[in-house]
């Protein structure tokens, strides 16, 4: 039948679909107001509760906002810092104790929902202010918790944990449930770990909320995480409120309605932001003050249903006609997206399939032609490197070769030897057997052999300090990209100045990029000198493979737009900061 109705004309299918929807109208009419009805009545009450749970998590959130607000005052006091900078043993100093718990007193006082404040110093002593006691805390198991490690991956950032995990106990209230604040405390200028704060929200503090928002609706609110386990337990735990939350949520919120020893109730629940920890609320539907009501204009949709389902014939050609249609229109997006995928055909013969047949002729013809194009590209791309390449200045091979003759001339052999060696070394790196592509390590080195053919020539008055992370070693990079900028930074920096200095060459990874930064202790040079250099003009005598060719070759290479910053102040020194991204495999 599906068959013999796919292979009709499409005039023959719309009248069929007509008559078709036309009979299944009459028969749905009679069980529409029901279900209507019912459904209409769930969603007043879905959308009072997402209202309440909506509001309670907002103000939860506040207030977990407002114990992260205190949590900075003490990471950023003075004192505080101070205090434990000086901090040199495992014994506890009385001054510098005094000096943090008077600061964790002030913090108590003024944070209503903080009921317990702890400081564990790089020996785990602990230093702590509280409103109700007493307290044992045992931080030399901080290092065995789960939460430690989350913490030093956090850097820096602070977190909630559901109670610390053992290491605070409550000798006098053992069942005592509570969530902590946990964050590290850095010193602000070395950014090493001073200690560890942890801040305590009694578990009282929301139920109390929990309390004033359910009034007389009997509600029951509660926490749990993602795994189940309660966070915040009901305050009164009269069932095992869990197995009725839905299994599987939908989106960050929701609503459920679930029976409860032969009571409706609705389920609300909404992720809170925090950690991965869920806002749930169980709502009587008897007791929530919504009332079921059938709207009256519904009566009159429901006498209009008929004329309705008179076009539900439009659904199925839908599926019959426009789907076929949408699925042109999807590969027509893949096409943009860069993606030529053939669009099946079936051995039926219509309008459809001869315009998928047209299609798939012309995709083929266009992306023939993009793979052109992307061909040409590469090539001018690759000409254009080779023409910026091609102007390394050959002075520096002039000028070194000049000094190796007067270093023969005088018989310094050993210095004749070095700046040889420094030079085939040089040129090896730089060459690379014509590929444009080296590793970090062949491009440090290639800079260590120019400084050292340079301090021969110069005395020894250059002093290079390398800061390059070792885990950038091996991956590959455009070829000198660095030796124009400390070629800049002697001529135009150092050199200017006289008596020597000081260059500093920084490397490291930012995800898929790769930073270097050139700094020297120079001349320096203004602003309008900088944007002269930026837009490639150079001063009488110092042209070359300077700044500008390497911006050139690095954009063009890597695609990228600005990759070179230049901060300089006259008389103080320059630096330079290149950006780079991260090959894959060994380039080009």
């Amino acid at each position: 039948m599906v068959r013999l109705i796919k292979n009709m004309k499409i005039q023959i299918q719309i009248i069929f679909l007509y008559f078709l929807a036309l009979i299944l109208s009459f028969l749905l009419t009679f069980s529409a107001i029901s279900v209507i009805n019912k459904k209409y009545t769930e969603q007043e009450v879905g959308a009072a509760g997402m209202q309440t749970i909506e509001a309670i998590n907002l103000n939860l959130n506040l207030i977990l906002e407002n114990v992260r607000q205190f949590s900075d005052l003490i990471y950023f006091d003075s004192n505080v810092q101070e205090a434990l900078r000086q901090i040199d043993s495992s014994s506890i100093n009385p001054v510098i104790q005094q000096t943090i718990q008077k600061s964790l007193v002030r913090m108590i006082l003024s944070g209503e929902y903080i009921s317990t404040a702890n400081i564990f110093d790089i020996y785990y002593n602990d230093y702590n202010s509280y409103k109700i006691g007493p307290i044992i805390a045992e931080g030399e198991k901080i290092e065995d918790t789960g939460w430690y490690q989350k913490m030093k991956d956090a850097e820096g950032g602070s977190f909630f944990i559901h109670k610390s995990e053992s290491v605070l106990s409550f000798p006098t209230r053992k069942e005592k449930n509570y969530i902590s604040l946990v964050r590290e405390i850095c010193d602000q200028e070395t950014y090493e770990r001073l200690a560890i704060l942890m801040l305590t929200i009694d578990e009282e503090t929301l139920q109390s909320y929990f309390r004033e928002v359910s009034g007389p609706y009997k509600s029951s609110f509660f926490i749990v995480d993602k795994a189940g386990n309660y966070i915040i337990t009901p305050e009164e735990m009269t069932h095992d409120w869990k197995q009725y939350i839905p299994g599987e949520r939908t989106g960050d919120s929701g609503y459920e309605t679930v029976t409860v020893n032969g009571r409706k109730m609705i389920c609300v629940y909404q992720n809170m932001g925090v950690e991965d920890w869920i806002l749930i609320g169980m709502m009587p539907m008897n007791e929530v003050g919504i009332q079921s009501s059938f709207p009256s204009y519904l009566v009159i949709l429901i006498a209009g249903l008929n004329l309705i389902f008179m076009f539900l014939c439009s659904i199925m050609l839908s599926k019959l006609i426009f789907s076929p249609l949408a699925k042109v229109v999807k590969h027509m997006k893949l096409v943009e997206q860069g993606s030529f995928s053939r669009m099946e055909v079936d051995g039926r013969q219509n309008e459809i399939n001869t315009l998928k047949s047209g299609f798939n002729q012309m995709m083929g013809a266009i992306e023939q032609l993009i793979l052109q194009v992307k061909e040409e590209e590469k090539i001018i791309l690759k000409n254009e490197l080779d023409i910026i390449q091609a102007q390394i200045n050959p002075h520096f091979l002039y000028n070194t070769l000049d000094a190796v003759s007067a270093l023969a001339l005088i018989n310094d052999n050993e210095s004749c030897f070095k700046m040889t060696q420094a030079l085939g070394s040089f040129y090896r790196n730089s060459l690379n057997s014509g590929k444009d592509i080296v590793s970090v390590k062949d491009e440090i080195a290639c800079i260590k052999s120019y400084i050292t053919i340079l301090n021969i020539r110069y005395d020894d008055k250059i002093m290079v300090t390398y800061d390059v992370e070792e885990k950038i070693m091996s991956m590959q990079m455009l070829k000198l990209i660095l030796q124009p900028v400390v070629e800049n930074a002697v001529h135009h920096g150092i050199q200017e100045k006289g008596n020597g200095g000081q260059i500093t060459i920084k490397g490291y990874q930012d995800e898929d990029e790769l930073i270097f930064i050139v700094t020297d202790d120079g001349c320096g040079m203004d602003e309008e000198r900088i944007e002269a250099i930026m837009r490639g003009e150079t001063q009488t005598g110092k042209n070359g493979f300077g700044l500008y060719s390497l911006i050139q070759r690095v954009s063009l290479y890597y695609q990228i737009d600005n990759p070179v910053m230049i901060h300089s102040e006259v008389g103080s020194g320059t630096e330079v900061t290149i950006r780079i991204g991260v090959l894959d495999g060994e380039g080009a």
